[in-house]
């Protein structure tokens, strides 16, 4: 099974009002609370069988492992961010297994808050319950214009 990472590159003012000083933020889009593993920890997570079993950076571990999407959950968040925000969504594939240093770690001090997608009283929208963690995004601080932000896409896509 193939594990994507999923985020969108958005002008800081359709998200937080001002109250992110940089012009770009990222949203990274994280299944939270997944309850079972998509495939089995042991060919999720490399070396897993060598994790200290207690405590609490095991936990750590294996719940910032489940924040990857599956190929399907990423189809379901794009139609869906599509049509309630129109934001665009870029994917990654992530290789598996995963080493533990390279799991995604999210410093509380640069996440600036998380769109829940949903309101208050509503059912969940989707299969898997996602949220997305904004942070500020300082590579696309010098991008003014709709063809500068372009021009940045297709040189990462060109790397």
């Amino acid at each position: 099974m193939k594990l994507y990472h999923a985020f969108s590159l958005i002008q800081s003012t359709r998200l937080l009002s001002g109250q992110n000083p940089e012009p770009f933020v990222k949203v990274d889009w994280v299944c939270y609370l997944r309850d079972e593993p998509l495939i089995s920890y042991d060919q999720l997570i490399e070396n897993y069988q060598d994790l200290d079993q207690t405590g609490k950076e095991k936990q750590w571990v294996l719940r910032r492992a489940n924040y990857y999407l599956s190929a399907e959950e990423v189809d379901e968040l794009k139609r869906y961010i599509a049509k309630k925000y129109s934001f665009s969504i870029e994917v990654e594939e992530v290789k598996v297994p995963l080493k533990v240093e390279l799991i995604p770690r999210f410093d509380e001090r640069d996440i600036t808050g998380t769109i829940i997608l949903r309101d208050r009283d509503e059912p969940f929208p989707l299969s898997v319950g996602i949220i997305g963690m904004i942070s500020g995004y300082r590579d696309l601080i010098d991008i003014r214009t709709v063809g500068d932000l372009l021009g940045e896409i297709d040189r990462r896509n060109n790397i």
